[in-house]
């Protein structure tokens, strides 16, 4: 767990903070304490997701759904608030490492430990799965390891970002290295049999330390799953036959998650079950966990008073802001200029918004913060489509030489905040990659991260792009 940061909120609804947990996809997530002590992880949504009206209308029928989830080897969602200034939901937490974690810091799991694995999980889906839920994002990062079995977090989360106007059809959520091969090709239609084909990909890896699709760039993982066989050569013995019956590329040639419990029937959660190495990492979370609440709760008396009246702005949703630091004092992550044929910009490059050629200042001589008006005079034979987007049609836009559609969004004040492109299908494959090396993806396989106050979210296989701006001075 990482200490708060400045920016980061103190309070969540009636949750106080008093950690970084991690990040994903969706949003931050923060370890929190409810009115009595309780500890819990507080994820709060991104700005940018926020601001969209689609996805709030999905997130409010996703975690309305995720709170009828019940189940021993669940996360379940206790508190949530979908029409806050930036939604927010409240889960259980579990005090241990996520399954990524414990296998790449401490190796792979032996065989006992994976069949209760198997088994947990199967019974955690079949939950998610009897309240007409489907997970869509089942991966290592999404499976905590606790001393009495594991748990399945997130769910429902996926399908609430699917409903985001920052995709649209044929976008595809999730992870690349665990999704299901319909879920690779865009389908919209995905069943439990999906959930069932991340479990077998999520088996393997605690069998092996890999994805049994190997690794890569993410469009060449996502051919992969659809078109070649998985290896398994080194998955446990019994383990197997049932993980290469979850990888059948034939959803409806994979078995029912209950089919699987029964397979594991004798599995048993007991004390023991986790390997000694990673029972002492989850005593070291809990130890770490208990710190935390005894300095906090010391302090929180006096605290409060100071950061609501004075050291913090509050915002609409009840959460209280820390200090912020300095602008030109904050972290920057690495983006090169945003024109093909531009070299990379180095990584001590000073920060500035007065680069007409980078993402930072805007996209194709439209600065962020551009009225609608601005817009039509620049693109006088633009037309509007689902109200708030304007589209270029076939051009003038044209990035890594492919010639494509491009949308333009505007926030409720009319400024500009979001660009996305369009490529055809016959583009799909190559961009992405140009995209990235383009852009200047801080590993070159990153898809989403953040300069400043710009996000760049690369679409593999669908949508190229997406470029959303998180906020512009009023005086611009």
């Amino acid at each position: 767990m990482e200490a708060l940061q400045a920016g980061d909120p103190d309070r969540v609804g009636g949750y106080r903070l008093v950690g970084r947990l991690g990040a994903g996809g969706m949003g931050q997530v923060f370890l929190g304490r409810s009115a009595g002590g309780r500890p819990v992880a507080v994820k709060v949504v991104r700005p940018e997701y926020g601001t969209d009206a689609g996805f709030r209308r999905s997130f409010a029928r996703e975690v309305e759904a995720a709170r009828r989830v019940g189940g021993f080897y669940t996360a379940q969602v206790i508190d949530a608030d979908p029409h806050a200034e930036r939604p927010w939901l409240v889960s259980a937490y579990v005090p241990g490492p996520s399954l990524q974690t414990a296998v790449t810091e401490h190796g792979t799991l032996p065989a006992k430990t994976l069949r209760v694995l198997a088994a947990g999980l199967a019974e955690g889906l079949g939950a998610v799965h009897n309240c007409a839920l489907v997970h869509r994002d089942l991966k290592p990062g999404n499976v905590i390891l606790a001393t009495d079995g594991p748990r399945v977090i997130d769910f429902g989360i996926a399908r609430a970002l699917e409903a985001t106007t920052h995709t649209a059809t044929g976008v595809i959520s999730g992870t690349p290295a665990y999704m299901s091969p319909e879920q690779a090709r865009g389908d919209t239609d995905i069943t439990p049999a999906s959930d069932v084909f991340s479990l077998g990909s999520v088996l393997a890896f605690a069998s092996t330390g890999t994805s049994p699709f190997g690794s890569g760039h993410p469009a060449a993982v996502l051919y992969r799953i659809v078109q070649e066989e998985p290896d398994l050569s080194l998955v446990d013995n019994e383990l197997r036959g049932l993980v290469s019956a979850c990888l059948a590329k034939d959803p409806a040639a994979r078995p029912e998650m209950a089919e699987i419990l029964r397979a594991f029937a004798g599995a048993d959660a007991s004390d023991d079950w986790l390997p000694q190495r990673v029972t002492t990492l989850i005593g070291d979370v809990e130890a770490e966990v208990g710190c935390d609440a005894d300095e906090s709760d010391a302090s929180d008396a006096s605290d409060d008073s100071e950061r609501d009246g004075l050291g913090g702005r509050a915002s609409r949703d009840g959460a209280t802001r820390r200090d912020t630091a300095a602008p030109d004092s904050r972290p920057r992550r690495g983006l090169s200029r945003f024109v093909p044929g531009r070299r990379r910009a180095a990584a001590d490059t000073p920060r500035t918004l007065a680069e007409p050629d980078s993402v930072e200042w805007g996209w194709n001589g439209l600065p962020w913060g551009a009225t609608v008006a601005d817009f039509r005079a620049r693109f006088s034979a633009a037309t509007q489509e689902n109200g708030e987007w304007w589209v270029t049609g076939r051009g003038p836009e044209t990035f890594c030489d492919v010639v494509m559609n491009t949308q333009y969004g505007f926030n409720e004040r009319g400024r500009l905040y979001l660009v996305v492109f369009y490529p055809e299908a016959e583009d799909r494959e190559r961009l992405p990659v140009a995209v990235l090396t383009t852009m200047g993806a801080p590993d070159g396989s990153t898809t989403k991260w953040t300069r400043g106050e710009v996000v760049v979210d690369v679409k593999v296989a669908g949508i190229a792009a997406s470029i959303t701006h998180l906020g512009f001075d009023d005086a611009r």
